[in-house]
């Protein structure tokens, strides 16, 4: 089987493709097929483009509701349970003045999967997909990929995000992702799953704690695994927010979840699923 790897600029980022697959040029087709995937997502998802549905759906006014594509909606509804699951630790919505009689841990919107409806809650919605948006762009790209039987594949979006699927060798293991750093260094392998970091190194500290409104007080690095590319980046960030306690909670609570913390002497604290897919090397 053969490896060969495709890049692509979209959502302030780059997409790169590692595919498997006897014929390359039947690859090169299949990653121009998700290029075009990725930049119709990014008209959609991003708040920056003029027309998205995350722009048109920003400025909304209290009660106001509008219908949204089918992969804004199925985002955005990600983006709402991972923020109901952290009790807003994650908020596509933390921009958004919030009304004094809204439930503190509930988004200041609601989505109507019968209908594709989203509806504001506050007096002027801001919606910022941001890494979501990333991480739902590789899970669509990898059902694409599957749709062309691209029999196995590593997805990355921007350095911090992967999501790889199938065999890229004759072993059981899947593709290995790395986390950590000296001491801490550590190998987990993904099949089928998604690794997604979050910290300070590349952007300083740009993150904030929804809860608060003030910046978050993390220094150090955290990564989260999750079943899907959207969810893994939506928890990086949450986790990025939470205290270690609760990031050990919330492992516990849902055993498909893992959590890296990196700790100050560079070692790293694992739990859930992380704490025993990772090992020493």
């Amino acid at each position: 089987m053969t490896l060969t790897s495709f890049q692509h600029e979209a959502m302030t980022t780059f997409f790169e493709l590692t595919l498997a697959h006897e014929n390359p040029d039947y690859a090169r087709h299949a990653a121009t097929a998700a290029w075009r995937l990725v930049d119709q997502l990014e008209r959609e998802l991003s708040r920056f483009q003029d027309g998205s549905e995350i722009s048109r759906a920003n400025g909304l006014a209290r009660g106001a509701s509008m219908l949204l594509t089918e992969d804004a909606f199925e985002c955005l509804l990600v983006a709402a349970d991972v923020s109901v699951a952290t009790r807003r630790a994650f908020d596509p919505a933390y921009a958004s003045v919030r009304p004094a009689d809204l439930a503190p841990d509930l988004p200041p919107f609601t989505l109507d999967p019968a209908t594709f409806t989203l509806t504001s809650l506050t007096d002027r919605l801001r919606l910022d997909l941001g890494a979501v948006g990333k991480g739902y762009a590789l899970d669509r790209v990898a059902a694409l990929l599957a749709e062309w039987e691209i029999p196995a594949a590593h997805l990355n979006s921007g350095g911090s995000s992967v999501f790889a699927f199938g065999h890229c060798d004759d072993t059981a293991t899947g593709w290995p992702a790395a986390l950590g750093d000296g001491a801490g260094y550590r190998e987990v392998p993904l099949l089928g799953t998604s690794l997604s970091g979050s910290g300070t190194a590349v952007k300083g500290a740009h993150l904030v704690n929804p809860r608060t409104g003030a910046k978050a007080g993390r220094n150090g690095r955290v990564w989260a695994l999750a079943p899907t590319a959207a969810q893994a980046d939506a928890l990086s960030t949450a986790f990025f927010v939470m205290e270690t306690a609760e990031i050990a909670a919330f492992c516990a609570e849902h055993p498909a979840v893992g959590a890296a913390v990196a700790q100050p002497d560079d070692t790293l604290a694992t739990f859930g699923a992380l704490a025993v897919d990772t090992a020493p090397r």
